[in-house]
């Protein structure tokens, strides 16, 4: 295993997805790509790539920093969960795609969210939803 792919969104679910995901790079020597989807309502005027996301996405993903500089990479990607995940999976050459069952859109009871559902049609990768857990 060479390149896994982690869904971050700030989400609690995300954050144990992350932490799996950091995980499973120790236990194989895998590298890890945090992608964070930028959406239309995170958008400010004159910053069209989402850098004033930057230090939230370091935030979210801090439990990365125990691993070599080298095996992490944050990405700011503009676009919908979705697309944003599977053109990181495609462009990195992934091995694995990590997401959490709910990200931060998740509202009622309902298992999966959409975007872990929409990622577990769309194939193409090994996908693991981690679960969410009830407080």
């Amino acid at each position: 295993m060479k390149t896994i792919v982690v869904g971050a969104d700030g989400s609690p679910d995300s954050s144990r997805a992350i932490e799996w995901a950091g995980a499973l790079a120790r236990a194989t020597g895998a590298r890890v790509v945090a992608v964070h989807a930028v959406g239309l309502l995170e958008h400010e005027p004159g910053d069209p790539g989402g850098a004033h996301l930057v230090p939230e996405l370091a935030g979210w993903t801090a439990t990365l920093d125990e691993l070599e500089p080298d095996r992490v990479e944050r990405r700011l990607v503009a676009g919908d969960p979705v697309g944003a995940l599977t053109t990181a999976v495609r462009d990195a050459g992934a091995d694995v795609l990590v997401v959490g069952s709910r990200g931060a859109g998740g509202r009622g009871n309902a298992g999966l969210g959409s975007t872990s559902l929409h990622l577990a049609h769309a194939g193409g990768v090994v996908l693991v939803i981690v679960p969410h857990v009830a407080s």
